[in-house]
C-alpha cells in the first residue's frame, strides 16, 4: 500500500484528529509505564496525535512513519514546548543505531494495517528496537468487523496477537479500554508485552 499517496489524496479514514483515548486510562492505571524520560517509539504515527500525547506526559518520543507528508503535518502540530523526533523511515529497516534504543514501543493500529505476511517481521523489528526488558504497549484493534473503509485492512483477533508475540515477548498485563473513539466500544484490547531475552538479530 502506498501510504504517502493515501495522505496526498486525503484518503485517511483512520485519522481521528485526536490521540487514542486509552492513553489517559493507561496513565492513571499504570503510571510507571509512562513515566517522564522513557524513550518511546511510535511506529506508523501518522499525524502524530498519539506521539504528541505521550510527549505531553514527559516521555522522550520518536514518531515514525513512512509517509513524509504525514510527518510534515505532525511537525506543524508540535507545540513549541514539546520535543518530538519525527522520523521518516521504513519501520522494518531502521539502522543499527536504533537497535536496543527504546524503553517502549507504543502500538496503535499499526499491526492491523500491515499485510499478514509481514507480522512476524514486525515482532522481530520491535524486539530489535527495544532495550533489554523493554516493553511493547498498545491498544490493539481486536474486533474490527466494521463497514468497508471504516476499519483496518487486516483483522487480527486477540488469540492471534498473543500467539504471534509469544516467541519474543511475554504478555504481562491486559485490560479493556474504558475510553474509546466512537464506534470502537468492545473492539479493542490494551495489552502490555515484555521483551524476552531471545536472540533475534
Amino acid at each position: 500500500m502506498d501510504w504517502q499517496e493515501r495522505y496526498v489524496n486525503g484518503d485517511t479514514p483512520w485519522d481521528k484528529n485526536a490521540p487514542a483515548p486509552a492513553i489517559n486510562q493507561i496513565s492513571l492505571q499504570k503510571p510507571a509505564l509512562l513515566s517522564p524520560g522513557r524513550k518511546v517509539l511510535v511506529p506508523g504515527c501518522g499525524y502524530g496525535y498519539d506521539a504528541l500525547a505521550l510527549a505531553e506526559l514527559g516521555l522522550d518520543v520518536t514518531g515514525l512513519d513512512i509517509a513524509e507528508l504525514a510527518l510534515q503535518k505532525a511537525s506543524i502540530l508540535t507545540p513549541d514546548n514539546l520535543s518530538v523526533e519525527w522520523l521518516a523511515a521504513d519501520a522494518f529497516q531502521l539502522p543499527a543505531s536504533r537497535h536496543h534504543r527504546y524503553d517502549m514501543v507504543w502500538e496503535h493500529t499499526f499491526l492491523c494495517a500491515i499485510a499478514p505476511e509481514m507480522r512476524e517481521e514486525y515482532v522481530k523489528a520491535m524486539w530489535r528496537y527495544l532495550k533489554p526488558n523493554g516493553c511493547l504497549l498498545g491498544v490493539f484493534f481486536t474486533n474490527p468487523d466494521m463497514a468497508p473503509g471504516e476499519g483496518p485492512p487486516y483483522k487480527i483477533p486477540r488469540s492471534e496477537i498473543t500467539e504471534l508475540m509469544g516467541s519474543l515477548f511475554a504478555l504481562e498485563w491486559e485490560t479493556e479500554p474504558t475510553e474509546h473513539y466512537p464506534g470502537r466500544e468492545g473492539r479493542e484490547h490494551i495489552m502490555l508485552f515484555r521483551r524476552l531475552s531471545s536472540c533475534c538479530e
